[in-house]
């Protein structure tokens, strides 16, 4: 009896090591992967605001001129992926269940972008769940609906890039550009087939242990969807091409260049998990790109520090909107107070 006992004794003590060093090991991987990220992170910024400081030196402010027009059309172009992508989160939802009004999803939309620029950028994610759960949307349809969102924007992101590789500049650099720009689209088209697409997103929700895509969506679902993920980074290259044209003379047959620009340096930054808000990485492709296009030079600096402040300023400005609707929406959803008629004399 007390040589069974003392079995268990053993037996829990080296259950309890095992789970203790198990934990600890878990804690110095995510911390070991924190230290790098930051460290990665601030090489990051170092390189690109050399590089910003260097152009910065090289641009002649005496013959600089601005131009505000322009801007202002940039920012009306930003303000339209915003709602691009609202338009694309209701279109998805309705495939699913009764969508929330619109003035709900503006605030589903516009809000929980903000959290990209917590590092990691899971925040974000986890708020636009957290906001669709409040309109009452099932969870396993939440987390399906902004992941697929996120899926789709991203290899629409890639397709949209890919020409880049084809651009004078860049082929110089990367010979044989057909080749790796023709595997791209390809690639992304095939994984943007319902069935493809379906697959491997419910191969994500089981390896993060979430439910399956509540039923398969066909090509009719996804229509919506995917023509507002290739439109929000055309709008995307057509704010970054204003912009441009506030402090340089560029032509209008450069906005293809523009758009592939765009969409390869947002998907970049979004996909560098150790940048919060993508800051480093996107101004970094911009300097690399834009300061190749004739007639814009260094000037390549200003207009990345332009986008960054407008696109900020943008998402800062669509997030307080967002947040007066949802606070209309939730007041519009409790139900009004009932006042009992009086008792019959």
């Amino acid at each position: 009896m007390e040589r069974g006992r003392a079995r268990c004794r053993a037996a829990a003590r080296a259950t309890r090591i095992t789970v203790e060093t198990t934990s600890l090991a878990e804690s110095a991987g995510s911390a070991v992967g924190r230290v790098l990220r930051w460290t990665l992170f601030i090489l990051v910024l170092a390189a690109v605001g050399w590089a910003l400081v260097r152009q910065f030196r090289a641009i002649d402010f005496s013959e600089l001129h601005f131009s505000l027009m322009p801007v202002c059309v940039a920012i009306v172009m930003l303000v339209g992926v915003s709602v691009v992508q609202m338009i694309s989160y209701r279109s998805l939802l309705a495939a699913y269940v009764d969508p929330p009004p619109w003035r709900a999803m503006a605030a589903v939309a516009w809000v929980p972008p903000l959290g990209k620029y917590v590092p990691g950028k899971v925040a974000a994610l986890l708020g636009a769940i957290y906001m669709l759960r409040r309109f009452s949307v099932p969870a396993a349809v939440a987390v399906s609906v902004v992941l697929v969102l996120d899926g789709v924007a991203v290899l629409a992101g890639l397709i949209c890039g890919a020409p880049l590789l084809l651009w004078e500049p860049v082929a110089q650099v990367l010979p044989g550009g057909w080749w790796y720009c023709g595997g791209l689209v390809l690639v992304g088209v095939l994984c943007l087939h319902p069935r493809v697409f379906d697959g491997l997103a419910n191969s994500l929700l089981r390896r993060l242990r979430k439910p399956p895509l509540p039923k398969a969506l066909g090509l009719k679902d996804y229509a919506v969807p995917l023509i507002c993920a290739f439109s929000q980074w055309i709008l995307a290259g057509l704010a970054l091409w204003w912009m441009t044209r506030s402090v340089a003379d560029v032509a209008v047959d450069r906005m293809g260049v523009f758009v592939s620009i765009a969409a390869l340096a947002m998907t970049a930054s979004y996909l560098a998990l150790f940048a919060p808000g993508g800051l480093g990485v996107r101004e970094g492709i911009y300097l690399a790109t834009l300061s190749a296009v004739p007639g814009v030079g260094p000037k390549a600096a200003v207009v990345a520090a332009l986008m960054r402040l407008a696109q900020t300023l943008v998402e800062l400005g669509l997030a307080a909107a967002g947040a007066l609707l949802l606070r209309g929406s939730m007041r519009l959803r409790q139900p009004e107070p009932t006042v009992d008629s009086p008792d019959p004399v």
